[in-house]
């Protein structure tokens, strides 16, 4: 079943980059004609790396918390929708996450690595100031595992889990100086899941000979929550970009007396090829330019 899971994530991951239409110039504007006026809808994408602090509970696999280093790499493209440009927007994250933890006496070592791939549709508005707020929905994968170094016999917990999660953001441009900025805060909260989990003592090895009821569950906020939240500073240099940002990453998991908690913290850094747009460029005359973020 985690087999099938895991070869099934390229497949996805694929269609959801079709759907959306990037490719390697994924920054270069499209002209569109709405009501007889040219508009453009560029593709923004935002390709960052993140390096923090992981805690970590699995009781399937140690009683003891574990704390360490945590590393990922993360993509995320928006672009405004041809049918209501102005109020709807289309998005897609995927990102890869490693981290490598110690029990609390530096005795123990577990490694992790898991994957996460959310494409979604939000509607906007905006607020006074010229504050965007958005307000939409995703479905999502996410999956991996983690290794316990020193346990022989049932070394691996294996997570997968299809989620409908709730997104909120908010962004706000402004001027520094010469210097333009977009301040942004994205939440992801993920409401409605199912997820897989293997019953208290039970070894995969045991699902390999054919045990496999009860092996899927519902999950909501009281059995399975999480949330995701970024915070980024973004600056624009004209035709490229630079993000800066914190996140806090969620996720906790009761199911047949297991216990599961990952805390993550870490810092952001990441590049936005094509620009923003809030620095003044050349534009063509009689297209409008309507952007994703702000």
């Amino acid at each position: 079943m985690i087999a099938r899971f895991l070869r099934a994530i390229p497949v996805v991951a694929a269609l959801m980059l079709m759907s959306f239409g990037v490719a390697a110039a994924d920054t270069v504007e499209n002209a569109d004609t709405l009501a007889g006026k040219g508009s453009s809808r560029p593709v923004t994408g935002i390709y960052s790396l993140e390096i923090g602090r992981t805690s970590l509970l699995a009781t399937y696999l140690s009683p003891l918390h574990y704390t360490g280093a945590h590393y990922g790499v993360n993509g995320e493209w928006s672009k405004a929708m041809p049918f209501n440009p102005e109020k709807v927007m289309m998005h897609f994250d995927g990102g890869f996450e490693f981290c490598s933890l110690l029990n609390p006496a530096h005795t123990a070592r577990m490694m992790g690595l898991t994957g996460e791939f959310r494409w979604g549709m939000s509607w906007r508005t905006t607020l006074p100031y010229k504050i965007l707020l958005t307000a939409g929905g995703s479905v999502g994968i996410d999956g991996g595992a983690y290794y316990l170094l020193r346990n022989s016999n049932n070394p691996v917990q294996a997570m997968a889990t299809a989620s409908l999660a709730l997104r909120l953001s908010g962004a706000k441009s402004f001027k520094v100086g010469k210097m333009y900025l977009l301040l942004r805060d994205v939440v992801s909260l993920p409401s409605v899941s199912a997820f897989f989990s293997p019953e208290y003592g039970e070894t995969y090895y045991e699902i390999y000979l054919g045990n496999h009821k009860g092996l899927a569950h519902a999950g909501w906020w009281g059995y399975n929550f999480c949330i995701d939240n970024r915070l980024t500073l973004s600056v624009d240099f004209g035709r490229t970009a630079m993000t800066l940002g914190y996140r806090f990453n969620a996720h906790t998991q009761w199911s047949d007396h297991l216990n599961t908690k990952i805390f993550t913290h870490s810092f952001m850094i990441g590049v936005i090829p094509g620009g923003l747009g809030l620095k003044p460029r050349h534009k063509k005359a009689n297209v409008e330019t309507i952007h994703s973020l702000y």
